[in-house]
This record gives structure tokens, C-alpha cells and sequence, in this order.
């Protein structure tokens, strides 16, 4: 019962966010990033900016991440940016920057505010935009530091909303957009860390390389199978109640190992409190 109501519960909520995107909001589909890259360069993508587009986006998002879809934020988030610096744009008095240039310079900026609280990073948003709109005609040196400006005041609000959120009305640090929080104090030794990393690393990227290989092929093949909105809607749904149920039955494959390591955890608890 607990694995029927977990997974029928990430099923749902795929079910919501598939059928807003293939419905409602069709330009909310993706990460983002590509059709910004695009947009950016001219191309005009019907209903990438539009209201359905971005409550789509944020709603979707959400209850796919809540879902147990192994999705990312900073694609999405960058949309985000980018649909509410065009809507920006129509709040009054801003009659004189509504034309494709400034229109082009507000999503850039949105986006890197977006990617910045993201990562927690106000430099790597300002390059983000820069990264995506250099080749572009719009772009202008001066842009570097307006941009700069919005992605750090982006990453203080989040900070400080994220510091008043937790009780903690000064000394706020950097943040970032996370879903969920490791926490811990045990002492790394960096001596064995730089090895594991470096083995951590090689055997990522080769399974990173064997993963878009299969993916490259599964996508050739998914064309010819969800040919209708419905069948993407079922897709989402079987994926979502796949990944739970295995979120939800691995842990049962590491019992030992997890009793194991709280019996021990547990007396060094004991001592320290005594």
C-alpha cells in the first residue's frame, strides 16, 4: 500500500504536468535552453513567450520534480527568466523599450537572473548571457554589467527570502535553488577525495557518453511510437510511476548497509550528547 500510494501520487502529479505542457502550454516543453539559444538568434518560436507558456513551465516543473521525473531546474528556470524580463516590458512606462532589440536584451538578462539563482552564481549568469547573445547583433559591452546587476540582485533576493524563510534575519549567505538538502560534519580527507574524484569522473563520463548514444537511438524510435498527445501523456505517467517505484524499492536492497551504518552512527550520537 505505501508503494501504490507513493507511486500512484508521482504518477498524478506527471499526469497534471503532462497535460498542461501538451494541452495547454506546448512551448513550455523542454528544458528551455535551445529555444533560447534560438530566440536569441533571431528564430521566432511560436508561444515560447506567452502567460500559458509560463504558468505551464512553473507548474510543471514543480509536480514533474515532486513527481520523481529525473528532470533539472536551471533549463527551466532560465525559461522562467527569460518569459518574465519580455513581460517586463509591459508594465507601464515601459513603452519605449518595446521593440526586438530591448526585447531581445530583457530575456537575455531574465535568463542569466534565472541560471544565477540556479546555481547561486551572479558571474556565471552574466557569462551565461553573454555565452548566448555575443554572436547576436543586439549585444553591446555595456550589457555585461546591467546583466551583472539583475543576476546579483536576483541571488541577494533568494538569500535573503531563503534566510527569513529559516528564521535567520542576518548574516545571510549565498543560495540557491535545491530540492532537498544534504547535511552532515564528518572531516574529509582530501587525499583519498582527489582519487575517488578523478575515478568518480571517468566512469561518469563514459556512462554520460553511453547514455546519450542510447538516447540518440531511443529518440529515432520514439517518433514513430507517440505520434498522439495522449500517448505522451501515457509516456510521462509510465516513466513517473517507474522512477518512484524504484526510488521506492532500492532502499530495500541496502537494508543491511543502512542498519549497518546507523548502528554505528547511533552510539556516537549517544557520546557526544553525554
Amino acid at each position: 500500500m505505501p508503494w501504490i500510494i507513493y507511486a500512484g501520487g508521482a504518477t498524478l502529479l506527471g499526469l497534471i504536468s503532462a497535460v498542461m505542457t501538451t494541452y495547454w502550454g506546448p512551448g513550455a516543453a523542454g528544458s528551455g535552453v535551445a529555444e533560447l539559444v534560438g530566440y536569441l538568434n533571431g528564430v521566432n518560436y511560436p508561444d515560447f513567450i506567452s502567460l500559458p507558456t509560463f504558468v505551464t513551465k512553473v507548474v510543471g516543473v514543480t509536480l514533474a520534480v515532486a513527481g520523481k521525473l529525473c528532470v533539472g531546474k536551471e533549463g527551466p528556470l532560465a525559461h522562467i527568466g527569460g518569459i518574465i524580463g519580455a513581460f517586463t516590458l509591459y508594465l507601464p512606462g515601459m513603452d519605449h523599450f518595446r521593440n526586438d532589440d530591448q526585447k531581445r536584451v530583457y530575456v537575455a538578462a531574465g535568463a542569466s537572473a534565472g541560471v544565477a539563482v540556479a546555481f547561486g552564481a551572479p558571474i556565471g549568469g552574466a557569462l551565461f548571457c553573454y555565452e548566448l547573445s555575443k554572436p547576436n547583433t543586439f549585444w553591446k559591452f555595456m550589457m555585461i554589467w546591467k546583466v551583472f546587476l539583475t543576476t546579483s540582485v536576483a541571488t541577494f533576493t533568494l538569500a535573503s527570502w531563503s534566510g527569513i524563510m529559516a528564521g535567520q534575519y542576518s548574516n545571510w549567505s549565498g543560495a540557491s535553488v535545491k530540492f532537498g538538502r544534504i547535511s552532515g560534519d564528518q572531516a574529509v580527507d582530501v587525499g583519498a577525495l582527489v582519487p575517488a574524484a578523478i575515478v568518480l569522473g571517468a566512469i561518469g563520463g563514459a556512462l554520460g557518453a553511453g547514455f546519450i548514444c542510447i538516447n540518440f537511438r531511443v529518440n529515432g524510435r520514439r517518433k514513430n511510437i507517440c505520434k498522439s498527445k495522449m500517448s505522451k501523456v501515457l509516456e510521462a505517467m509510465a516513466f513517473c510511476f517507474v522512477t518512484a517505484s524504484v526510488f521506492f524499492w532500492m532502499p530495500a536492497l541496502f537494508q543491511g548497509g543502512a542498519e549497518a551504518c546507523l548502528s554505528r552512527a547511533v552510539p556516537q550520537l549517544h557520546n557526544r550528547d553525554t
